[in-house]
């Protein structure tokens, strides 16, 4: 910056920044001169909301001048991001502790009061040791400190009266639904974090935390699901009427906030901790920015807060699931039934994974008889209904090519099926896996029909999969409009597969699938 722009007066830099960094100093000075373990009762949400306000100014203020490329003040600078950062973590968690218990958690809390207690204490300590730096480097930079007011937290007891106006929901369960559907998709997407969570409960070493990137998605995602909850719910007859709608938004925000701290203090790993890896760099960092924060406190405390996102994300999931089971519209689809071998292994764990991601009760019929759509051994048995409905179905279409015309097949009646079966490819009524096909396992006796021989001879074919039938063959699900509206699309996108049975790509509205 220096190389395009006039240099600024030392003097006169030191007496602007003296000037807005004055109230700074002065509560840091009283956040530095107590006991760390002893910040946490000074640091109440007017204070820390003046760390935060401050630190964003001063940094904003010291950017402009470059003062991270300048070897006087860089040390200063970085400490009052650490002071940003922490602040901001520190209210996050302050404002869980206050406002969690009307969030309407479903499972004991006493984890997550302990995991919040621990982590303020965390950022309490390094608030405190910033503190010093900051008082520490004071003089040196010219920086003096003047008298911050800074209001009291006295908090009388209760809540104001809810007495606004009910806003009226026309739809209920679609509006349910909505909402409980997009927690799903949600507790899909964060899987990965679920995963890493659920080993961290037993080695805090063991995992590879989540990069900064994917925690910000999943929060801000988090965040969005609250605000649709809030356009659509908050504060109308359908919330009123159903506690449970209001919990599941506790739900989300919890999580949302847990993944809020977690981010920033991946951030500070990220870009203060690890970004400096070789020795000499490292030595620089911690040179510049002494003390202020514990590396391995700091990925323990960011393992904690997932710990405890990924374990209200599972809760709310569950939540979810019998918000959709109470607010179904139940309905039935008639679809065609997977082409390529009916329901083997990969459209029966497709079925059966949409039926689990909505936690609904969902049967299939066909041909007169019921299965339970959510398990695949269920719809496994469904297969010798179709390959018999199909088979039935071929037996006609080889006899109108048959009847009549016995004399024209010759005596070689392997052959003859041959010969039926690229008719019938040819009509695209079979595919052929198999080219050429194998032997024709028996020859045709004296006075043999040859109908029942061509048929079964395609039977033994269809069984060892060297052909299959194209034959429509239809299935009804019943069960929730949401569930059996992904089991259509699914349907209409060949279950996942082609007709020679290769993967293919699924609808975007079914990712949750892939993951």
């Amino acid at each position: 910056m220096s190389d395009d722009f006039a240099l600024v007066d030392d003097r006169e830099f030191s007496a602007m920044v003296s000037a807005r960094a004055g109230a700074l100093l002065d509560v840091a000075g009283r956040l530095g001169a107590v006991d760390p373990e002893a910040t946490l009762a000074l640091l109440t949400r007017p204070v820390v909301a003046f760390l935060h306000s401050q630190a964003t100014q001063l940094e904003e203020l010291l950017d402009a001048y470059g003062a991270l490329g300048n070897e006087r003040w860089r040390p200063f600078r970085r400490v009052i991001a650490a002071v940003k950062l922490f602040s901001r973590v520190h209210w996050t968690l302050m404002h869980l502790v206050h406002a969690s218990p009307q969030y309407r958690l479903l499972c004991d809390e006493t984890d997550l009061n302990l995991g919040l207690d621990q982590a303020r204490r965390f950022t309490g300590r390094v608030l405190n040791l910033a503190g010093r730096r900051l008082v520490e480097a004071a003089p040196a930079l010219g920086l003096t400190a003047r008298g911050a007011d800074v209001c009291e937290e006295v908090l009388p007891e209760g809540v104001l009266p809810r007495d606004c106006a009910v806003r009226h929901v026309d739809d209920v369960a679609e509006t349910v639904t909505r909402i409980a559907t997009a927690f799903l998709n949600l507790a899909v997407d964060s899987s990965p974090l679920s995963r890493a969570a659920s080993t961290m409960t037993t080695d805090r070493r063991s995992t590879t935390l989540p990069t900064e990137d994917e925690l910000r998605v999943h929060a801000e995602d988090f965040h969005n699901l609250q605000a649709l909850y809030d356009t659509h719910v908050a504060n109308t007859d359908a919330e009123r009427a159903d506690a449970e709608l209001l919990s599941l938004r506790g739900h989300a925000s919890v999580v949302f906030h847990l993944l809020e701290a977690a981010t920033e203090l991946m951030h500070y790993q990220e870009r203060h901790v690890l970004h400096a890896s070789p020795a000499a760099d490292r030595a620089r960092l911690f040179a510049d920015q002494p003390d202020c924060v514990e590396p391995q406190h700091l990925d323990w405390v960011g393992r904690d807060l997932l710990v405890l996102a990924a374990r209200y994300v599972q809760v709310g999931r569950s939540l979810a699931q019998q918000l959709l089971r109470r607010y179904a519209v139940l309905g039935e689809i008639t679809v065609p039934v997977p082409h390529y071998r009916g329901f083997h292994v990969r459209p029966s764990t497709l079925v059966a994974r949409v039926a689990y991601h909505y936690g609904s009760a969902v049967s299939m019929t066909l041909e007169g008889e019921t299965y339970d759509a959510s398990s695949p051994l269920e719809l496994f048995r469904a297969n010798e209904a179709i390959n018999a409905r199909k088979r039935r179905w071929l037996a006609q279409e080889i006899g109108k090519l048959v009847d009549g015309g016995e004399e024209h097949l010759g005596d070689d009646l392997a052959r003859a099926v041959r010969g039926v079966l690229v008719h019938l490819s040819e009509e695209r009524k079979v595919i052929l896996y198999e080219q050429p096909l194998p032997a024709i396992e028996c020859q045709s006796g004296d006075g043999q029909p040859v109908l029942p021989f061509i048929v079964d001879a395609v039977a033994r074919l269809l069984a060892l999969g060297k052909i299959d039938i194209i034959a429509t063959v239809t299935a009804t699900f019943r069960g929730d409009r949401r569930v059996l509206a992904d089991l259509k699309l699914l349907a209409s996108s060949g279950y996942g597969e082609d007709a020679y049975g290769n993967n293919i790509a699924l609808p975007s509205e079914l990712a949750y699938l892939r993951r």
